[in-house]
């Protein structure tokens, strides 16, 4: 089984000016709230296409290509990019394994850690976080630990996840959550079949739960198990699926919500770790086309044709085997929580194999706490939302060369 593999498919304030105070003229009718077995539902009822549509200015305030750090390499890739009260931004600069510092201005401040496996250094930067004050939170999938940075002082100290050596204990992600507590979002892979030769494909999933785990990194509590991605498995193996749906996890200062994405559906924990709510859209579920399968396996078939013999190419089949694919479509690729904790929830874009990234989503639904639709967002392509600050958004965005900055942009609304 190829784990970095596995992995590496996985995955990490609208303000008052914007919208404070001024829901849209369906939200009181928009959604229905039952209880199911002392579960708070909140079904949404109108369609997406009912609410107002925001896009992006036509251009940025700010662009960031990271040679304002003096190296000509910086931002290759571009990670997590996180932005905090004081407009400071910080951006995972994962070709270098660390971190860049910019003040509101765009000015680069300072860089963070370095490639190794020592304290204040990188592997991998899987996820960015920040707490109140300066305090910088990183968690590094390959070494299993969670890092606090001072912005302005550097490294600060560490947390080891690696609670044992079994898949099950081994993190695919990890945040802090209120000050002292740290969540982890953890994978285990179900027993492996035989498939007998000419059986086809079959899928192998894998489950996901999530731990609330001390400031020592001691396990406090534990999610409900939910499904996680899943790969194909055939006589040859396991082969990735690009219409495998994503889990996901979004930390808010109160709640933490997850779900498996194959369905629009978000579940949230309370403080006390327990399952509290979720909200439904059924209006925002698509079936799987035909027309979206084939072009994704043309995109496919264009970036492996000069790396794969035609014998290679033919294999591909199985991934894209009518068998192994959903009837719907997944529904969610990630959900970011803003400053006033509404959610933002980005549609599910298939995964794209022989790629070096992964293509984002260009459409996104904005939720209120309570689960009310506020709009739906609209990015240009290659168009990466990575952080939400009142009347402006950070983006990623990659040109034709493959080659990617930071941006800030205002939003528009109608």
């Amino acid at each position: 089984m190829r784990l970095r593999a596995v992995w590496a498919t996985v995955f990490s304030a609208v303000g008052a000016g914007l919208m404070a105070g001024c829901e849209p003229p369906r939200a009181a009718d928009s959604v229905v709230v039952s209880d199911s077995a002392g579960l708070r539902v909140t079904t949404i009822t109108v369609p997406p296409t009912d609410l107002e549509e925001w896009t992006l200015a036509p251009t940025p305030e700010l662009v960031i290509t990271g040679a304002e750090s003096g190296d000509s390499a910086a931002l290759a890739p571009v990670g997590s990019v996180r932005w905090d009260g004081s407009g400071d931004i910080i951006i995972a600069d994962l070709g270098a394994s660390r971190l860049l510092v910019y003040d509101a201005a765009g000015t680069f401040v300072q860089p963070l850690g370095r490639r190794g496996d020592g304290p204040g250094e990188f592997r991998s930067i899987s996820a960015v976080s920040l707490m109140p004050g300066d305090t910088v939170v990183t968690f590094d999938g390959s070494l299993r630990r969670l890092s606090y940075w001072h912005r302005r002082n550097g490294f600060a100290r560490s947390v080891s996840l690696a609670a044992g050596a079994s898949l099950d204990a081994w993190p695919a992600d990890a945040w802090p959550w209120r000050d002292s507590m740290i969540v982890v979002l953890q994978l285990a892979i179900t027993p492996k079949d035989s498939v007998p030769a000419g059986a086809g494909m079959r899928r192998w999933p894998m489950r996901a739960h999530l731990s609330l785990r001390d400031r020592e990194g001691a396990v406090v509590a534990t999610s409900p198990t939910f499904p996680g991605m899943y790969t194909g498995l055939s006589e040859e193996g396991d082969t990735r699926l690009p219409f495998s749906n994503q889990p996901f996890v979004a930390i808010g200062r109160d709640r933490v919500f997850f779900g498996a994405g194959e369905d629009y559906r978000i579940s949230s924990l309370a403080p006390e770790f327990r399952t509290e709510g979720e909200f439904r859209w059924p209006a925002a579920d698509e079936t799987l086309s035909a027309a979206e399968v084939a072009a994704v396996r043309a995109e496919t078939e264009a970036v492996l044709r000069a790396r794969l013999p035609p014998e290679r190419l033919r294999r591909l089949d199985q991934n894209f085997a009518p068998e192994i694919l959903p009837k719907t479509r997944p529904a969610i690729g990630r959900v970011l929580v803003d400053q006033e904790d509404r959610l933002w929830v980005e549609r599910f874009e298939a995964t794209r194999l022989g790629t070096r990234t992964q293509k984002p989503g260009d459409r996104w639904t904005v939720l209120l706490p309570n689960g009310r639709p506020v709009a739906r967002v609209r990015l240009p392509s290659n168009t990466r939302l990575e952080a939400v600050q009142g009347q402006r958004v950070l983006v990623v965005q990659r040109d034709s060369l493959d080659t990617e900055t930071v941006a800030r942009y205002d939003i528009r609304r109608p």
